[in-house]
């Protein structure tokens, strides 16, 4: 899903995000299973680095609310999500992906934004 990265996808779960139906679809055809508007775009295009370049990403969770960022760029927020605990899962769709740190760290609070 090159050029995708920070798309949330709803199997199972689901979220709420600013924009939802710009960014989802119309309303009456989101679900969380098979068959319905599961795919909430990311905010921003170009934020990847090309093909076989390293990128960073930081994904922060707290209580009900996910943000994920690429390379400095915020990609999504979500808020009031049902899944606020479980397992930690790193995939790839249909193409090799490689992972050179993975750090996790709790939280108690919103890091500080830089100015």
């Amino acid at each position: 899903m090159h050029e995708n990265a920070g798309d949330f996808w709803c199997i199972v779960e689901d979220i709420n995000v600013p924009d939802m139906e710009k960014r989802r679809g119309a309303r009456e055809k989101w679900g969380i299973t098979e068959g319905k508007e599961r795919r909430v775009m990311n905010l921003t295009d170009g934020s990847e680095n090309p093909l076989g370049s390293w990128n960073a990403m930081k994904i922060t969770c707290l209580g009900d609310s996910i943000q994920v960022e690429l390379n400095g760029d915020l990609l999504n927020f979500g808020y009031d999500c049902t899944a606020n605990h479980g397992h930690i899962a790193l995939q790839a769709e249909g193409a090799e992906v490689e992972f050179r740190k993975v750090e996790l760290t709790p939280i108690s609070r919103w890091p500080e934004q830089p100015k």
